[in-house]
């Protein structure tokens, strides 16, 4: 089946900017991962990164994301992620069907202080094993579940959620790629062999 821009449900995060993040004390936090960028490249890692914004925060938001790719050598976006404690609550406590309220179950489990490595940096596992590259992700994923119907799946290219497709009740309700690599094979010249495609 052909599929054209009409077809693909997007959403996008609310007007309304948040407020400056705080953290807790006390939670493990990512070592600086270095910033090995070129000054052409750390402007377009500012400029993907404010694509998930309404432009009206691009100027406020362009210096705090610079701010945390110097500081972190990483843009996480803290100002978007949600105040206080994440955990994997009660199913019923999400909104959506019940599997893609299964699903943010697991995500917010992941995320939770107990369970993740490094909760503020989306990283549960491995050093590097993130839930999404930044905290905008994480709230377009969770926006997209819950609207999410029995005849859509939900796309994501490394955590970039690229919206809602027309499919079946009996297909994957998200499709995720991603070239996350562990062990002995995280090395350059493993990564076209070891990249894959899982279905949830």
């Amino acid at each position: 089946m052909a599929l054209n821009s009409a077809d693909i449900h997007k959403v996008s995060l609310p007007a309304e900017l948040p407020p400056p993040p705080t953290f807790e004390p006390g939670i493990r936090r990512a070592p600086h991962r270095g910033l090995p960028l070129s000054k052409n490249e750390i402007i377009l890692a500012v400029k993907n990164a404010l694509r998930y914004l309404p432009p009206q925060h691009h100027t406020v938001m362009a210096a705090e994301f610079l701010d945390e790719l110097l500081h972190t050598g990483r843009i996480y976006g803290y100002r978007y992620r949600p105040a206080g404690r994440i955990w994997g609550r009660p199913v019923n406590e999400y909104k959506g069907i019940l599997p893609a309220r299964a699903l943010q179950v697991n995500i917010d489990n992941n995320l939770d202080f107990e369970v993740a490595l490094y909760p503020y940096e989306l990283v549960t596992y491995g050093e590097t094993g993130q839930v999404c590259q930044n905290w905008m992700q994480y709230r377009l994923i969770k926006q997209y579940l819950e609207i999410m119907t029995e005849n859509q799946t939900l796309v994501i290219n490394s955590g970039h959620p690229l919206g809602l497709f027309p499919s079946r009740p009996e297909a994957p309700r998200v499709i995720s790629t991603n070239g996350l690599l562990v062990g002995g094979v995280g090395q350059p010249r493993e990564f076209p062999q070891t990249s894959s495609t899982w279905r949830i």
